[in-house]
Parts: structure tokens; sequence; C-alpha cells
């Protein structure tokens, strides 16, 4: 009897919580990814919802998913825990029908199969990007680059034969729900995490202590230099995978056709290190007096704001006539989507 109360009491023992204070914050802004990257690999619109993010028992998680299933597995260099990415049947048959050249105005019933390596390749590109659109989100959220993007390393079937953390971890499960194309073709994805995958990335958001300077004069100088220090910015329109041979053979006048709805999500990023860049902002490309322009859908995050104004130490100024110019009085036109913008 005593060892039944004691298995009951394991069963049931609370989870940890998860370590980030705005990962639910994080959960939307990766939905929010997830589906332009959708909307680029598909070439359809599509919709994704956010169904949970809570923590689980690594153990209860990884008995719930099927066999065979798609998984994508991640790691972060320098740990020995991993993170998993488990599309649904569902998910796989749309993706593939797609990317063969399915029709995105209907919506055929899916049939569970066994997965051939021509599935697995299919999936790869949306498995890689979903790690880096998680990578982004919190950087974008937190205002700091992450110390190791997650990356994937490798896809696999069954769920039995992966270990992501130890068989006593908890995981935080990132399930979304998407609705793909006119007819609304509907499939599931879940991301899962590891709190101590989490521990390592919040732990890279420490502040280090700043020494006191004495010296005013000098003080006064490097905040001066260091607010008017460049930052390089990129402004991504679209993205988007072409044959080897089909770039070889462009030719001036040439066409490359992209989505309407990329005009409406051009990504402002900085540069952090090397090739890194970091997103900041969302934009709308248009047009302003005689030169293109974009205005920002959304601002870059306090965290990102509030971090910038930590390496220099300084206020941002009020806004008033002494930070006005002439370009102020041009009217900004928007740019819709597939048709040039006046001017």
């Amino acid at each position: 009897m005593p060892q039944n109360i004691l298995a009951r009491k394991i069963e049931t023992r609370a989870v940890g919580r998860v370590p980030l204070p705005e990962f639910s914050e994080i959960a939307t802004r990766f939905a929010g990814a997830i589906e332009r990257v959708a909307r680029d690999l598909f070439k359809t619109t599509t919709g994704a919802i956010l169904m949970e993010s809570e923590v689980h028992p690594l153990g209860r998680v990884m008995e719930r998913i099927p066999i065979p299933a798609m998984l994508g597995l991640g790691r972060v260099p320098g740990t020995n825990t991993a993170t998993l990415i488990n599309l649904s049947s569902d998910f796989v048959y749309h993706l593939v029908d797609l990317r063969m050249g399915g029709n995105p105005q209907l919506a055929p019933t899916p049939t569970t199969r066994s997965l051939t390596a021509i599935d697995m390749e299919l999936c790869r590109d949306f498995l890689s990007a979903a790690m880096t659109a998680f990578t982004d989100a919190m950087e974008e959220v937190t205002g700091r680059p992450a110390a190791h993007p997650l990356v994937l390393t490798s896809l696999e079937q069954n769920a039995t034969q992966i270990s992501i953390a130890p068989s006593g971890a908890d995981v935080v499960a990132i399930g979304l729900n998407l609705d793909i194309g006119e007819a609304a073709r509907n499939a599931d994805m879940e991301l899962l995490i590891p709190l101590s995958v989490l521990d390592g990335l919040r732990g890279t958001r420490e502040k280090l202590p700043v020494a006191e300077d004495t010296s005013g004069i000098w003080r006064q100088h490097m905040q001066r230099e260091a607010a008017l220090a460049p930052i390089e910015l990129t402004a991504a329109l679209h993205r988007m995978k072409l044959p080897m041979a089909e770039i070889a053979d462009w030719q001036p006048g040439d066409v490359i056709p992209f989505l309407r709805e990329a005009v409406d999500h051009v990504e402002l990023r900085m540069k952090v290190d090397g090739a890194r860049s970091l997103k900041i902002a969302d934009a709308r490309l248009g047009a302003k007096g005689l030169a293109k322009g974009l205005r920002l859908n959304r601002g870059p995050s306090e965290q990102v704001t509030e971090h910038l104004r930590e390496l220099i130490d300084l206020t941002e100024p009020d806004a008033g006539p002494g930070n006005c110019t002439d370009d102020d009085a041009i009217p900004f036109v928007e740019q819709s989507g597939g048709e040039p913008a006046p001017g």
C-alpha cells in the first residue's frame, strides 16, 4: 500500500515553471513566424493559432506521439539536451501534397501511410525554418541575441528511439493549429523545449556589472560616441529557394515572382555578429516622394530599445520641432500587394 501511494505521488508531481517570464509572448511571436514560413513554403494563404503553451513531464508528452511520426530534432551547441518538433500525419500529408503541386483550393482527406525518404526531405525545409523561427521570436521579445541558435540536426520517425532530455525532465509544449490554403486544410504541429534549454538561454540575458566611471567628461564623450555608432540594418522583402539550374539561366529582364503579401511583412533586421542578424521590426513597403520607404507595422520591442539604451546609457530624446526635417512634410504612400506605388 505505501508503495502505491508513493507511485501515485511521483506520477502527480508538480511540474516546473518556465524560466522566461515573457515566454507567452515568445510563443505568440513564434506562431506568427510559422504563418510566414508556411506561407512562403506552400505559396498560399496560411493561418496559425496558438493552442497550447504549457509545461508537461517529458515522458507524458513523448507517450502521445504516434509511430511513425515526422520528428525534427534540434540541438543547442554545447549542451546535452535538444528540442523536438512533431508534425501530425495530416500536416505531413498536406505539406507533401502542396509542395508536389497540389491545389490549395481543394482539401483532400489525408491518408496515413509510412513515411518515405522523399517525405522526409520535403519536410526538412519547414522543420529547419521552424527552428530558426523560434530563435528569432525569442531574440525579438527579449531584445538580446541568443548565445546559440537552435539548429535542425536530424529527422526521425520513432519517438521511442530518441532522447531530448533526461527521463525526469519537464518540457514546455507549444501547440499550433494551422489553416492552409483557400480550402482551409487543417493540421497540427508541436514544439517541445526542455526547461533546461530555456534555463541556458536565460543565463545569456543576465546583465553584466558596469563599473562606475568617475570621469564625467570621458563618460559623456563615450556616451556621445555610442549614441552615434552606426548599426547595419537589412530590409528583407521575401525569402525563397530555387533550383540552382534555374538561377544559372537568369537573364536581364526575367521576372522573379513572390507572394503579394510580402510587401506587408518586410523584416527589418539588425546585424549582431558575423553573419547573424536579429529581427527588430516588421514593416510595410511603400513610397515617400520619389524614394521607396518602409512604414513600421510594429516598432522594436521594449526589450530591444531598452537594451540599446543600456549600451549608450542615454534616455530617449524628446520629439520636438528640433528633430523634424523637411522630409516629414512628404506623405507616405503605402505599396499595395502586387501594385506599384505612386512616385
